[in-house]
């Protein structure tokens, strides 16, 4: 089922300021940050590790709190709303089929500005994930100047011995290797931050805390901490697109690479405008954004929106159990990723999934858990 209310746009934290018939809502912010404690103790386990790693890089750079927030205000928190809703279109389409869908829609709309219980929920966990984007925007960028790109040979060598000798993009080619097919995979790979930030807002600004909800963030976190800091220092890889880039000849790549860019000509391929913007980054050209392929970060976050999902919404959960698929594919289908960098992403999400759900039960046990819960349901 649907959640019970709509996540709550930013826009309605002038609700915290109305009078209330329950406990304060001052002081069930002030109680809802302090319950939640256990988001930031990722983000600055993160922060610390990156401070490490860069305790010697000139070129590293400090983000901006400033403006890690504002792009939560203007990206993240817009982009998922829109997400949100259309999910909410396709369950009106698929499962609800409401008499009258303007009518619920404006009623899901009024519910966005009438109930600051999903943005008293929604605040903290807004306050965490700055931190945490500040140690993962500060070191990935970083990555080939702590540890230069020594794995790329070694995973494609992994590659091909676990797949009968053959390069999977090989294995791939007769089925996708068509212009649409192409196509289509690129289009659902790009919209991997739309389904990113449609998971984010949908679990942040529920109206209730829940042990999934928690499990969810703190296994994102997880994940993202081991996978995208840890093991991508350790692992250091650019990843298929960039192997002769980085001086590895012969380049197995280069025919699927020059397949990508012919179909380029005829329908617009948007990952190898991404990826040139990347290598940009990476020669100095413009400012690094970062570029890590070991493991796959895509895939793991893909995984991680189909096991959330899951115990929400069946329909949904499946979709995204689909999508997790065509994410797997298209890393290799379009060069951002060897196959093993998204199988050791799916292993590494399921792994901290598992982990955080004892973590997520053991917190919401807690006698604060459930006095927020009772102060939220009163409002």
């Amino acid at each position: 089922m649907w959640p019970a209310s709509m996540p709550a746009s930013p826009m309605s934290e002038a609700a915290l300021h109305t009078p209330a018939h329950g406990p304060g809502r001052a002081a069930l912010l002030w109680l809802s940050l302090r319950q939640q404690w256990i988001f930031f103790v990722i983000p600055l386990l993160y922060v610390a590790t990156t401070s490490w790693f860069l305790r010697d890089v000139p070129e590293a750079r400090v983000a901006s709190v400033r403006a890690l927030v504002m792009g939560m205000i203007t990206l993240t928190l817009p982009a998922g709303l829109v997400a949100v809703f259309l999910f909410r279109l396709a369950q009106y389409a698929l499962v609800l089929k409401p008499t009258s869908p303007t009518r619920q829609m404006i009623r899901d709309v009024g519910g966005l500005f009438s109930k600051p219980s999903a943005i008293i929920l929604g605040l903290p966990l807004l306050a965490a994930m700055v931190i945490f984007n500040k140690g993962m925007l500060e070191l990935k960028p970083m990555i080939p100047f702590v540890n230069p790109f020594t794995w790329d040979l070694p995973l494609a060598d992994l590659d091909r011995s676990l797949h009968g000798g053959s390069d999977p993009w090989v294995l791939l080619q007769p089925v996708l290797g068509h212009d649409y097919v192409t196509f289509i995979i690129s289009v659902f790979y790009n919209l991997w931050f739309l389904a990113l930030f449609g998971c984010f807002t949908w679990f942040g600004f529920a109206s209730r805390p829940s042990v999934n909800r928690t499990q969810f963030f703190l296994s994102y976190m997880l994940t993202w901490w081991i996978g995208g800091g840890l093991l991508a220092v350790a692992f250091s890889s650019a990843g298929p697109v960039y192997y002769s880039g980085i001086g590895l000849a012969p380049d197995p790549f280069a025919p699927l690479m020059a397949y990508l860019n012919d179909v380029d000509l005829r329908l617009p391929i948007l990952s190898l405008d991404t990826q040139k913007l990347l290598w940009d980054g990476y020669t100095g050209k413009t400012a690094p954004i970062g570029i890590s392929a070991f493991p796959s970060m895509h895939n793991a976050s893909a995984l991680l929106f189909a096991l959330a999902t899951w115990r929400r919404s069946r329909g949904l959960g499946i979709a995204f159990a689909v999508y997790c698929a065509i994410i797997l594919i298209g890393s290799v289908h379009l060069g951002w990723h060897y196959a093993v960098d998204g199988y050791a992403g799916l292993l590494l999400a399921a792994l901290c999934w598992w982990l955080s759900g004892f973590a997520a039960r053991w917190h919401h046990a807690r006698g604060d858990s459930r006095k927020l819960d009772e102060g939220l349901a009163s409002l």
